[in-house]
């Protein structure tokens, strides 16, 4: 399976194979580090949607969930190693002839950008939101069935009932809070992304094995579909010398069946 040139792939999302973005893809982390980034990146994707009284809950449960990843003490130090990392790589790459200086300058600024931002914290991340009253209301509830109604938390029928825009706001103070972070995560899985070297695969009867080097170990690995394979899905497991995919029929109703034909897909991983 042979990289995409450095300078296509930091160029564009995909590489040069033909790979549209409408197909299906699914992501899988090959590391705990970029588990726990995908994870943060789906967490600060759901408070994207339009704030109403409907949706208020599952904001909080949003904040909660970022809170409890900011408490983690490696967190901020996880996220430098890694853009330090991918500085290291960068200058590596730019090296190559291949390279798209342009592109490779444009990661370079926004790695060093989020690190000097990381490091000149002024106190630990989220430690604001620690003393939110109604987050601390909220976690005490979440435990609990239908502990979320208005009855349980009269703060929270409060706010249900103040003008959505005075709250949008103040939860957006709350995200600002959180902006490098949110940044962070965001920089450094675009370039696992970007960087990712695509080949086209066929399972037979619906698997897949793939020798690794664990010189490179792969972070990310993408597995895409055609549209003509809309009711199946994969299941990724592997370590530092194997990949395995299994690919699934959805069913309805009923549990999936593992897929017992051949498959052809598109493979991307990233061991940057």
């Amino acid at each position: 399976m042979a990289p995409c040139a450095l300078g296509q792939a930091l160029a564009c999302r995909f590489n040069s194979i033909g790979t549209p973005i409408t197909m299906a893809h699914y992501e899988f982390p090959l590391q705990e580090r970029t588990r726990n980034l995908l994870r943060l990146e789906s967490v600060f994707t759901s408070l994207d949607g339009e704030l109403s009284p409907k949706t208020l809950r599952s904001h909080l449960r949003a904040f909660l969930e970022l809170l409890d990843f900011c408490q983690r003490p490696e967190l901020r130090l996880d996220l430098i190693l890694e853009l330090e990392r991918l500085l290291q790589a960068l200058k590596g790459w730019a090296q190559s002839p291949e390279s798209d200086a342009t592109a490779l300058s444009l990661w370079q600024d926004d790695c060093r950008r989020q690190l000097q931002q990381l490091r000149e914290l002024p106190r630990p991340l989220g430690e604001s939101l620690l003393h939110q009253e109604i987050l601390q209301l909220a976690r005490g509830r979440l435990a609990v069935a239908g502990g979320f109604a208005d009855s349980d938390i009269p703060l929270l029928a409060l706010w249900q009932q103040q003008a959505p825009a005075r709250t949008a706001e103040r939860l957006q103070r709350w995200r600002a809070e959180l902006v490098v972070l949110e940044r962070s995560v965001a920089t450094i899985l675009s370039f696992l992304r970007a960087s990712q070297s695509w080949s086209l695969e066929r399972s037979r009867d619906g698997r897949f094995v793939l020798s690794l080097n664990p010189r490179q170990p792969v972070a990310l690995a993408t597995v895409m579909l055609g549209d003509d394979q809309d009711e199946a899905y994969p299941k990724l497991s592997g370590g530092a010398h194997r990949l395995h995919v299994q690919f699934f029929q959805w069913l309805d109703p009923g549990p999936s069946r593992a897929l017992e034909s051949d498959l052809d897909f598109r493979l991307g991983l990233s061991a940057c």
